[in-house]
């Protein structure tokens, strides 16, 4: 049996776990303690993952500030590494209903606290901002958020990588986790198999994650690998219910949701000046290359690991139809006429309050996670890797990140629901 050790062990190499490994290492290097963090998954490039199956947004603009600081932290670090990530600060356009444009009214005083940015316009302003927008029905109001915009999040969790491995962080593709030993309330290590041979002879590599993933893996003759460690950090993301069982958290509040986007083409809108721009259908869509990407949570679908796309097709029954492209027509005559280039889905960590969780393992003195933020991980990874090192390191957090402390299971303050979310 190989054994590898490590000080610290992330599961989950995401845009998360790559962050907070990262954050890790620089902070082992500047206290000039060895940096000796490794980061197992079994789909390290991420065809399955959430990171590389979002649309790229980024935003502040929560009810709660500690989704307001994680966020806020991590734009303005965007910012300075904005060419390296392909970061275009070109605002979120959000068309608001009447329920939505009370909450965006109700938490604007926050954004004016943080130096968010934040425009409010009633809907009769609209072709002002959006002169594409010719319908307005429904239409109570629209926000602009201006320090807002897109990145693309594989650039970025590559970023992350690079400046670990730069560090010593080692990145272990292919393993899944069998079982966490735990021994008077500290882990000890983990147990996973070791499947890097056994995706070398298969040529449905991506079909057998997809599988794994939904159904697990089980085959008592396949080789075993141990991971002992000092502290282990559970990042992995829609998975992580299945990652806390092991260690004895026996996790009901973490759910997987499909979210699915779809490509499409339309010569006749230009959205080249834009960034995010949402419907109060809640379709969001923006410029992707020389097309269009476009996406819709179904919120009535059952929880599940589903990654089937079910978008296609222009008939009338054709859920691409009924979700986006209607909505999208009747908001914009132009997009009249579209072609549907494809489209994917991802499965993402839904709470019941809409946050993750981030901070300590009740019950444990070495373990920590990082879960659950409900399609936010791309949005709050800077600044989240940055407060669970903080927290790992220091026992506390960076006071730009004060409010982090909220996001422990056991929420101080009551539940942080958030109402603009999609």
């Amino acid at each position: 049996m190989t054994e590898y050790k490590f000080d610290f062990l992330l599961v989950g190499g995401g845009i998360l776990g790559s962050s907070c490994s990262m954050a890790l290492a620089k902070g082992l290097e500047q206290r000039g303690r060895p940096v000796n963090i490794g980061v197992i998954d079994l789909d390290l490039e991420g065809e399955h993952s959430s990171t590389l199956k979002n649309a790229g947004g980024v935003r502040a603009t929560w009810r709660n500030r500690a989704n307001i600081e994680l966020c806020k932290y991590s734009i303005d670090f965007y910012r300075t590494i904005k060419k390296d990530i392909q970061f275009r600060e070109f605002g979120y356009y959000w068309m608001h209903d009447e329920e939505s444009w009370l909450e965006i009214k109700k938490n604007y005083p926050l954004y004016e606290e943080y130096g968010l940015n934040v425009e409010l316009h009633p809907a009769e302003k609209i072709p002002d901002f959006l002169p594409l927008v010719d319908n307005l029905e429904g239409i109570a109001g629209l926000s602009i958020s201006r320090k807002a915009g897109l990145i693309d999040h594989y650039s970025l969790r590559e970023y992350y990588r690079r400046e670990g491995r730069k560090r010593g962080v080692r990145f272990i593709d292919r393993i899944y986790v069998k079982d966490i030993v735990v021994k008077e309330e500290i882990v000890t290590g983990v147990i996973a198999y070791d499947l890097r041979k056994l995706f070398e002879v298969r040529r449905d590599s991506s079909e057998a994650v997809k599988e794994i993933l939904i159904k697990g893996f089980q085959r008592p003759h396949q080789g075993l690998t141990t991971f002992a460690c000092k502290t282990l950090i559970n990042t992995s993301g829609a998975w992580s219910p299945t990652i806390s069982k092991l260690y004895g958290l026996s996790d009901d509040k973490i759910m997987p949701r499909r979210r699915q986007m779809v490509l499409i083409s339309c010569r006749e809108v230009d959205l080249a000046n834009y960034g995010m721009i949402i419907d109060t259908s809640d379709v969001y869509f923006h410029k992707e290359g020389e097309n269009i990407l476009a996406g819709y949570s179904n919120m009535d679908e059952p929880y599940g690991y589903n990654f089937e796309f079910s978008f296609g097709g222009m008939d009338e029954e054709s859920q691409f139809v009924k979700y986006i492209w209607e909505p999208l027509s009747k908001r914009i005559s132009r997009f009249e006429k579209v072609k549907l280039l494809g489209g994917w889905a991802g499965v993402y960590a839904e709470t019941p309050d809409r946050s993750g969780y981030l901070g300590r393992v009740r019950g444990l003195e070495n373990a920590f996670e990082c879960v659950g933020h409900t399609g936010r991980g791309l949005m709050i990874s800077y600044g989240a890797g940055m407060a669970l090192s903080d927290l790992i390191l220091n026992s506390e957090f960076r006071p730009e990140l004060r409010s982090a402390k909220e996001l422990a299971r056991e929420r101080p303050y009551g539940e942080l629901y958030e109402e603009l979310h999609l």
